[in-house]
């Protein structure tokens, strides 16, 4: 349980910490690419500007043929390219050296509308490498004017960014599960103390208690014999009795939570061991006990802990089924795993009951613990059982129909 609770915890304070680690990787990065952007629209609103003033105090009028000018650029070159237009007619032009890209880029720039704002584009050359620009264009007095710049190399630098910021991330998250996995233990701490207490008093309770209840039976079953007829004799005998197996299995309980309990893994055929177990089984009900395995079950694992699974599923399989029903235990394999299932046909369980059963001394029916005789800690000891083989158990049941409790058992 305090690995669970643990493991919880841990995640959850791995899951704070990397939520927190996300946010700040993603600010930052979207706070940097916005600043870029801003200081790239600035200074191109900037150049656009002096750009108009410089083609309109030239006068563009005056130019009888376009002037082109080749700019000694690549595509790894933050460079601007400008273009003057009289009536859609290119009279100035700067172009990249890349002549498809040049060609290109005054096509873009033909097709450019004043006031857009901040337009982006890219544009593939020969070698097929992209070309990424942005685009601004305003007006003169008799066409417009276009700036493009070339931020290739930007966009390139922010990929190697991301990937710099995901490296920083997965960084930040081993952190992070580091110091959920801290904050874990220092959160259960106290709980790991409280809880190892608990549980050196219940052995220890468990323990001390056995002598005088063997002492008390001893007693019991003498005066048992001297007068047999005796009905108070024989509930103080039943009292004795069931705090005997109370306190067998809070011993029991206590050695597993302590890992005291070691597994003795041995490959045995679990039809045998259902045909033994049902033939050992003494019920005061007229309940039939039907073996549905219908051939050899082999798997490697604890005999006697599972012969002790079989005896607390069929005990509260009897418990709770009503006289002339049928019990019926089946084994058989699946995939790679065994599959051993007790169905019976009693009162059931309720769906609101199932995720609780395998509690310590819970109750689906509080009103019948007396009458069944149990202490509400067989099923949690079959639980136990279950873990320390790697397994799981499930459960479906219709109230007033009957259950079936099945135990998926892997091979090792």
């Amino acid at each position: 349980m305090i690995d669970k609770v643990r493991r919880r915890l841990s995640y959850k304070y791995t899951a704070i910490i990397a939520v927190m680690l996300l946010f700040f990787v993603i600010g930052g990065f979207t706070m940097c690419k916005y600043m870029v952007h801003k200081v790239i629209a600035d200074t191109m609103r900037d150049a656009l500007t002096a750009e108009i003033r410089e083609a309109e105090g030239f006068g563009m009028g005056k130019i009888s043929r376009p002037r082109e000018t080749v700019m000694v650029s690549d595509i790894s070159s933050i460079y601007s390219y400008a273009y003057w237009f009289e009536d859609n007619r290119p009279v100035f032009a700067e172009h990249p050296k890349n002549e498809k890209i040049a060609e290109l880029c005054l096509e873009k720039a033909v097709q450019a509308v004043p006031g857009n704002g901040l337009e982006f584009f890219s544009l593939r050359d020969e070698e097929n490498n992209l070309w990424q620009f942005y685009m601004i264009s305003g007006r003169t007095a008799k066409g417009k004017v276009v700036i493009l710049v070339n931020v290739t190399p930007l966009k390139l630098l922010s990929g190697r960014y991301i990937y710099i910021w995901l490296g920083a991330l997965l960084l930040m998250l081993a952190v992070a599960r580091g110091c959920g996995n801290f904050l874990a233990d220092r959160t259960i701490s106290p709980l790991v103390v409280l809880l190892e207490r608990q549980k050196r008093f219940v052995a220890d309770a468990s323990h001390e208690l056995r002598t005088p209840l063997a002492v008390l039976l001893s007693s019991i079953e003498l005066m048992e014999m001297t007068d047999p007829k005796q009905p108070l004799v024989a509930g103080m005998k039943e009292e004795v009795l069931g705090m005997s197996a109370l306190i067998g299995n809070l011993l029991e309980l206590a050695r597993a939570d302590n890992k005291q309990q070691i597994l003795h893994r041995e490959l045995f055929d679990v039809n045998g061991l259902i045909e033994g177990t049902l033939a050992h089984m003494n019920s005061h009900k007229d309940i039939r006990l039907i073996n549905g395995c219908g051939k050899e079950v082999l798997v490697k694992a604890d005999k006697e802990m599972i012969r002790r699974l079989l005896l607390i599923f069929l005990d509260n399989a009897i418990k709770y089924s009503p006289e002339h029903s049928e019990v019926i235990v089946r084994a058989f394999r699946e995939d790679k795993n065994c599959r051993i299932e007790v169905e019976d046909h009693g009162i059931g369980i309720d769906e609101e009951d199932i995720s609780h059963i395998f509690e310590r001394f819970y109750r689906a029916d509080k009103n019948r613990s007396r009458q069944t005789a149990g202490t509400g800690l067989g099923l949690s000891i079959a639980q136990e059982i279950v873990e320390r083989h790697g397994g799981r158990i499930e459960v479906r049941s219709t109230p007033g129909k009957g259950s079936v409790f099945s135990v998926l058992l892997p091979d090792e």
